[in-house]
């Protein structure tokens, strides 16, 4: 389990959940994703957890908080070292190339799911 700075540790599954949050699945993807499968429901509920664990306003705002603390690959940050695309934009930062690309790639993966739909 890993401690937020609140001191309530998350669980494995809300880590889980949070981590796939900070790679730009959705959580219905997110909720596929884990093993075993649960539910989008269940996906948002344990999101909810951890926005509440980490004093999070939204799930940007918790993968930054996350990020910040090393949650995500255990290495602590200062504020703007990789804080995500979203929540430097929330801040007024100029975002780094890593989350650039990150967002990059998010958009390209939205633009495919999004190619279906458009087609029919």
């Amino acid at each position: 389990m890993s401690v937020p700075r609140y001191g309530q540790p998350l669980g494995p599954r809300e880590l889980e959940i949070l981590q796939l949050t900070s790679q730009g699945f959705s959580y219905g993807e997110a909720a596929r994703r884990v093993q075993p499968a649960v539910s989008e429901n269940t996906a948002k509920a344990h999101m909810q957890r951890v926005l509440t664990k980490l004093g999070a306003n939204n799930a940007p705002h918790a993968v930054f908080l996350a990020c910040q603390a090393g949650l995500l690959d255990g290495q602590r940050r200062r504020h703007g070292d990789h804080a995500g695309y979203e929540a430097h934009r929330r801040r007024g930062e100029d975002p780094c190339e890593a989350c650039r690309a990150g967002e990059r790639e998010h958009r390209s993966r939205y633009k495919a799911r999004q190619a279906p739909q458009n087609a029919a």
